[in-house]
């Protein structure tokens, strides 16, 4: 689905027109009165099928910052850098907002409010309209508007794991109605979503022809509900011990109950089986080269691993959007300072043999380049490190503080490396990209995280977690293997893989909040670890382990604060701590 099917015309212009006089002060209001109506907009097809791609448009969103005022990303950063995978080493990006504890209901840097509010409103008017469309069949129509329900469930759900409970708006508010409506609980939010994904998931199809790529399909809606309902699940939502215990109803259940894993475990072998099924989706294997097939996996438009992916831009430009800027190694392709790689991250990684790397605090360059050469392919994909090549147009770089004190190109840097993952097939014109919201590797690891917590070292829990270990070209695990041997430990190692497998893909800066990891040292807190390089007067180069931020954390911050401006209005209550 090209730019969500279509270039858009002067009905798209016309769609945008009512779309815009919707953001009116309030957020749940009513749109101030524009010459394009309703009326207008559900006369015919077309027009109604450009509303559909703009409520797309306002609905899905890709993790990498465009500009200055999208809410992709955060602030001109990406979220792996407000979390323990990464850092930016310039001050301004608002990554560092996070890291600093310098936010809260004055300022959240990640997220706007009310934004998800006005893609939830274009869904309701189409749901409620497209019944109006004449020149649509019943079955076309059916679907048209299950893919509306999608789209209003998904930023439910994307308000859901920031804020908690919020207010479920299903339905067009009018100004002569009830416009200012209060938070429901986050119980009555995951019923909502996971009954909306039941809803769709019945009338969606399985696949589209290759023209429609992009659109929403019954995968799509078993996705989300799988995604919904671990986080539903997990302990931050789902806890004898909560957090906090005051407005408990608003962060999480209100009791304790295993059974939601025994939930979550079916929703995500529901996925797994419509992949291997109706739905056509696999694991893109290959034994001879993995490095290779998880960068397809992670990188290539439309492969077979992709069951949602933000399609608005197609071609990324090396000077728009300015993501080039954002995100690429400093000194490579217009990065104005790149995304470093974190020590704690990096030692996540397996070597090639499915071991552990050690490093020492300090080492030759020699051994530095040694151990890098050693681990394993997904990690020589995603970090970009003194000595590797960037791509084989850029070719091999060193980056590293000279003995008169001054840095070489791409230098310095917050980590081990640079984040490469989704930018080496780029190059000095752009490339192709197209973020991917569900691929199919979170689904397997969904499932062997949710069934070892209701039936602990389940023979199937290490299947799901091997069929990733297998395409990475890294050993199984199995529960002979003492790393593995019991609920504690394969639950460990699940998540490690998660952090491997889905690193930069917003969802490490989620988990470690599912889980209540957070507060840990190295986490979201305390000290940070990169590796500088250091050339010696006899011109060798050495590396250090070296702290380069002491980050804060509070506990409050498991749940964003609902905006001040929001608050103020007196029709919602605060998120408890803030």
């Amino acid at each position: 689905m090209i730019q969500y099917i279509r270039t858009f015309t002067l009905l798209s212009l016309a769609a945008c027109l009512l779309i815009l006089a919707s953001c009116s002060k309030d957020f749940l209001g009513k749109p101030d009165s524009s010459d394009v109506t309703i009326d207008t907009i559900f006369s015919e097809r077309i027009k109604a099928e450009t509303f559909l791609w703009e409520t797309y448009g306002s609905s899905i969103s890709g993790g990498l910052p465009r500009d200055w005022g999208r809410w992709e990303g955060v602030g001109a950063s990406m979220l792996m850098a407000a979390c323990d995978e990464g850092d930016v080493y310039d001050d301004w990006p608002e990554s560092n907002l996070f890291n600093t504890g310098v936010w809260g209901p004055q300022r959240v840097p990640e997220d706007g409010f009310g934004h998800h509010y006005k893609g939830i409103r274009n869904a309701n008017i189409f749901i409620e309209n497209i019944e109006r469309v004449p020149d649509i069949s019943d079955t076309e129509r059916a679907q048209m508007r299950a893919e509306a329900v999608f789209l209003r469930a998904l930023k439910h759900a994307e308000l859901l794991k920031r804020y908690g409970g919020i207010p479920i708006v299903d339905h067009v508010l009018l100004a002569d109605g009830e416009v200012q409506l209060p938070r429901n609980s986050y119980a009555e939010c995951v019923d909502f979503i996971v009954q909306s994904c039941d809803e769709a998931a019945t009338v969606l199809p399985d696949t589209y022809p290759s023209a429609f790529l992009g659109r929403i399909t019954k995968g799509a809606a078993l996705a989300l509900k799988s995604r919904v309902l671990l986080f539903a699940a997990s302990p931050l939502a789902n806890s004898p011990t909560p957090y906090n215990t005051q407005d408990r109803e608003f962060t999480g259940y209100t009791d304790y109950n295993p059974e939601r894993w025994r939930a979550a475990a079916d929703a995500a072998k529901a996925v797994l089986d419509w992949a291997a099924g109706a739905g056509n989706i696999r694991l893109i294997v290959d034994a001879q080269n993995p490095g290779n097939a998880y960068e397809t996996a992670v990188s290539q438009p439309d492969n077979a691993e992709i069951i949602l992916a933000d399609k608005s831009v197609d071609w990324w430009g090396d000077w728009w959007p300015m993501t080039f800027q954002f995100v690429m190694p400093r000194g490579v392709y217009n990065g104005w300072y790149g995304h470093g790689v974190t020590l704690q991250h990096a030692q996540k990684y397996y070597t090639v043999a499915g071991n552990d790397q050690d490093w020492p605090n300090e080492g030759s360059y020699a051994e530095f380049l040694d151990k890098m050469g050693e681990m394993e392919p997904r990690f020589q994909r995603s970090v970009f490190y003194s000595g590797s090549s960037f791509n084989d147009q850029y070719g091999v770089r060193e980056f590293y503080r000279r003995n008169n004190g001054a840095w070489t190109e791409h230098a310095p840097v917050n980590g081990v490396g640079y984040m490469k993952k989704f930018l080496a097939r780029f190059n000095w014109g752009g490339g192709r990209f197209n973020w991917p919201i569900f691929r199919l590797a979170e689904f397997y690891l969904n499932y062997a995280e949710a069934l070892n917590e209701v039936s602990p070292m389940d023979n199937q829990s290490f299947t799901a977690l091997n069929a990733i270990r297998n395409r990475a070209g890294i050993p199984e695990a199995n529960n002979g293997d003492q790393r593995y041997n019991s609920q504690e430990k394969l639950r460990e190692a699940i998540r490690r893989e998660r952090a491997i497998e889905l690193a930069f893909e917003e969802h490490r800066f989620w988990d470690v909040r599912r889980w209540m990891i957070a507060s840990n040292e190295g986490v979201m807190r305390g000290a940070m670890y990169g590796l500088n390089l250091y050339q010696q007067g006899d011109g060798s180069i050495v590396y250090r382990k070296e702290v380069f931020e002491n980050r804060v954390w509070e506990d409050r911050m498991y749940v964003y604060p609902i905006p001040q401006t929001e608050y103020d209005k007196g029709y919602i209550s605060q998120t408890p701590g803030w």
